[in-house]
C-alpha cells in the first residue's frame, strides 16, 4: 500500500484483513496459538480505535499526511497498527524456527502489546496524556476518553 495515496481508513482495513498475507495469515492452521491470540486481540482493538469519534478527523487523510488531530486515540491507533504490521511480517507459526531478527520482532510485538495495555489503562494523570501533551502541546487538557469497550479490550491483552 502506498502511504502517500491510501488513507488511514484503507490502512486499517488492510491490517484488519491480515495485512499483505491476507486472511490466510490469520487462518493458517499451522499458526502458533500465541501468534493467533495476539493478532486476534489486537485486530478488534485497532478497529475500535479507528471508529472512535476522536479518530474521525484523521481517518480519511492519507497515511503520510500529518494527522488533523494528534490525540491519544490517534497515537494508540498508530501504535497498535504498527504492532500488527510487525506481526504480519513474521511467519504465523512462531516461535518455531525463528532466526535472530524474527525473535527480536516477535519480542517487540509482545512488548508493544504490553505497553498498549499499560497506556490505555493508565489514567489520572496518565502517562499517555503526558506523552501526548509533551509532543503536541495543543493537546493540553484535551484528552478524549477511550470508553469502556476499548478499556475492556485493553484489559484482555
Amino acid at each position: 500500500m502506498d502511504p502517500y495515496t491510501h488513507t488511514r481508513e484503507k490502512f486499517t482495513q488492510h491490517l484488519l484483513s491480515g495485512g499483505a498475507g491476507g486472511p490466510s495469515t490469520l487462518n493458517d492452521p499451522c499458526a502458533s496459538a500465541s501468534y493467533t491470540k495476539l493478532a486476534n486481540s489486537l485486530r478488534p482493538l485497532l478497529e475500535k480505535l479507528a471508529s472512535h469519534p476522536a479518530m474521525a478527523p484523521n481517518l480519511h487523510q492519507t497515511y503520510m499526511t500529518p494527522a488533523a488531530n494528534k490525540n491519544k486515540v490517534y497515537f494508540m491507533w498508530d501504535f497498535v497498527g504498527r504492532t500488527l504490521g510487525i506481526m504480519y511480517n513474521l511467519p504465523p507459526f512462531l516461535p518455531k524456527n525463528m532466526h535472530k531478527r524474527q525473535k527480536e520482532a516477535w519480542t517487540d510485538a509482545i512488548d508493544r502489546t504490553s505497553l498498549t495495555k499499560e497506556l490505555i489503562l493508565d489514567s489520572k494523570p496518565g502517562m499517555l496524556d503526558s506523552m501526548t501533551e509533551a509532543t503536541y502541546p495543543e493537546q493540553k487538557g484535551r484528552h478524549p476518553r477511550f470508553g469502556e469497550e476499548i478499556v475492556g479490550m485493553a484489559r484482555e491483552l
